[in-house]
């Protein structure tokens, strides 16, 4: 079952998190037997941060934007190049290299470029965090030579890319998730079709703390006491709607 499904995608979310950290809360990319791995790369942040936001959308629980923006958070201090722009694949805490690699081609795992490009413009969008979304395009920047001519070696790239040009859907749903019209509008989005450029943020009515860390859930109330979705584009949102149909009319229009 779905359910089920989201259960064990939870639990597994929550291991990582708690195991692999090390006592100063780093990310460490393995874990065997108790035993701690090396420091995490680029790409384990970024890919990370993706799955906690996808959980947050599922979920509709704060704590994984917030696991999801403070790995973001990471992945800024540790990886960005701020004199070049991308990322590198070593954090700047881990052993000195003569020359810090950069990962660029996507290979059956997206580089650290590619998933870092996609994580913080994701998290800007959701948030409104300019320097976010700067840090995240400075990646596409890195290969923007070679999309054209090499594209299958970066798919990942062309996605975030895609992500960039828009148009993107940002859709915040107001309502109880234990309520099941609250889930209908969430199926609407995440259950019904294929919208590779949407970001989902889901919140109880009048909770403070989601309004605080997520800006698209600002201002949001319910119409009429039922739960409501607003889709929006860069913050700036249609008519809130309470019925999956009209969610639905609104999710194909804002594609064109």
């Amino acid at each position: 079952s779905r359910t089920g499904q989201g259960n064990v995608q939870t639990a597994c979310a929550g291991f990582v998190l708690e195991h692999l950290r090390d006592p100063r809360g780093r990310l460490l990319r393995t874990w065997r037997d108790g035993v701690p791995g090396r420091p995490a790369f680029c790409d384990d942040h970024a890919l990370l941060a993706s799955a906690c936001l996808t959980l947050f959308a599922s979920t509709g629980e704060l704590r994984w934007f917030r696991e999801a923006a403070r790995i973001a958070e990471d992945l800024a201090e540790l990886f960005f190049d701020a004199e070049r722009g991308g990322f590198f694949q070593t954090g700047a805490d881990d052993d000195p290299l003569v020359i810090r690699p950069k990962e660029l081609y996507d290979n059956a795992v997206p580089s650290g470029n590619s998933a870092a490009a996609d994580a913080l413009q994701r998290i800007a969008l959701l948030t409104g965090d300019a320097d976010m979304e700067r840090m995240g395009v400075s990646a596409i920047r890195l290969v923007q030579s070679a999309l054209g001519r090499a594209p299958t070696g970066f798919g990942h790239a062309l996605c975030a890319l895609d992500l960039y040009l828009g148009p993107s859907r940002e859709v915040a749903i107001v309502g109880d998730l234990a309520d099941p019209a609250t889930r209908a509008l969430t199926d609407e989005v995440l259950g019904t079709r294929f919208l590779p450029n949407a970001v989902v943020a889901v919140a109880a009515p009048a909770d403070p703390d989601a309004a605080e860390a997520v800006a698209l859930l600002r201002d949001r109330p319910q119409i009429d006491g039922l739960p409501t979705a607003y889709v929006c584009q860069r913050f700036a949102c249609r008519l809130p709607v309470t019925e999956p149909a009209r969610l639905s009319e609104q999710l194909a229009d804002a594609g064109r």
